[in-house]
């Protein structure tokens, strides 16, 4: 079993339960020898390309350390399976997901006050994402169930699950062409990305960050991909204030910007973001 092979290879820890898996990865809530609580991720459905991105995931996170991306504290790549699985242990995140959340208030009729939203999901998001793109790390895979609360008060959030991520820096041209710039999921993922019709680049994250803004103001999805990509640049995203009359003006206009179809089209980059984000009015009541 899964679980048993993760044991044997990581003697410091004991496995407490399974807490979920994605993409080729599968996370297990574990005890380590200091009594604390951690999160240990294995890799799953072993092939070399799965092998390659969850090495790229271990060492995007190894280089980053910021307050709002969550913490690795041991990993090991090891070898081939049945020898060795490859893991990494990180902080243990005992607030669920944004998206968790999401389904909480959309099914008692809720939405997010834009105030709240802006200073405790979008703000760390972009002050997180600031830190990786200044070392032209880009995640590519931004989405609700990849914002995850420290605590169960949801006070603060971890950007997480990385394995989807660019390191321009450090990677080879040969890696970048073997694991692609595809991927991603359908709604949340930028049109260059999911098309593969433009270079992905920061401002691929920027679209990410405006649809959970969106859907967390509206509860709505503000757009949705047809097979053929012909179609894109016809599609019309209604601004928020179409679904929630206390959304301003501004705040429609930065919102759609940044999920303009074409890249060029959104913030230059996510510092230009960050500062348009932080001059909004306070008075959204």
């Amino acid at each position: 079993m899964c679980c048993v092979r993760v044991y044997l290879y990581v003697l410091r820890y004991n496995i407490v339960k399974r807490l979920g898996s994605g993409g080729f990865g599968a996370v297990y809530g574990v005890i380590g020898e200091d009594n604390n609580k951690y999160a240990l991720k294995e890799l799953e459905n072993f092939n070399s390309i799965n092998k390659d991105r969850f090495e790229r995931e271990i060492r995007i996170l190894s280089q980053l350390d910021h307050p709002n991306i969550v913490k690795i504290t041991q990993w090991n790549v090891g070898g081939d399976p049945p020898n060795f699985t490859p893991y990494y242990v990180m902080e243990y995140l005992s607030g669920g997901s944004l998206r968790e959340h999401m389904y909480e208030k959309f099914s008692r009729g809720e939405l997010f006050e834009p105030r709240w939203t802006i200073n405790k999901i979008i703000l760390p998001i972009c002050n997180a994402l600031a830190q990786a793109h200044s070392e032209k790390i880009y995640h590519r895979d931004l989405k609700p169930d990849n914002i995850m609360y420290t605590t169960p008060n949801r006070y603060e959030i971890k950007v997480t699950d990385w394995g989807l991520g660019k390191d321009v820096k450090r990677e080879s041209i040969a890696l970048t062409a073997a694991l692609g710039e595809l991927g991603g999921t359908p709604i949340y993922c930028a049109p260059e990305q999911w098309f593969g019709r433009d270079t992905v680049d920061g401002r691929a994250d920027i679209f990410s960050i405006g649809v959970i803004f969106y859907e967390m103001l509206t509860s709505k999805k503000p757009i949705t991909y047809e097979d053929n990509n012909n179609t894109l640049e016809k599609m019309v995203v209604q601004p928020p204030s179409t679904y929630r009359s206390n959304i301003t003006s501004r705040l429609d206009q930065s919102i759609k910007k940044m999920m303009e179809i074409k890249p060029e089209n959104r913030h230059n980059s996510i510092w230009d973001l960050i500062a348009e984000i932080e001059t909004l009015p306070e008075n959204y009541s």
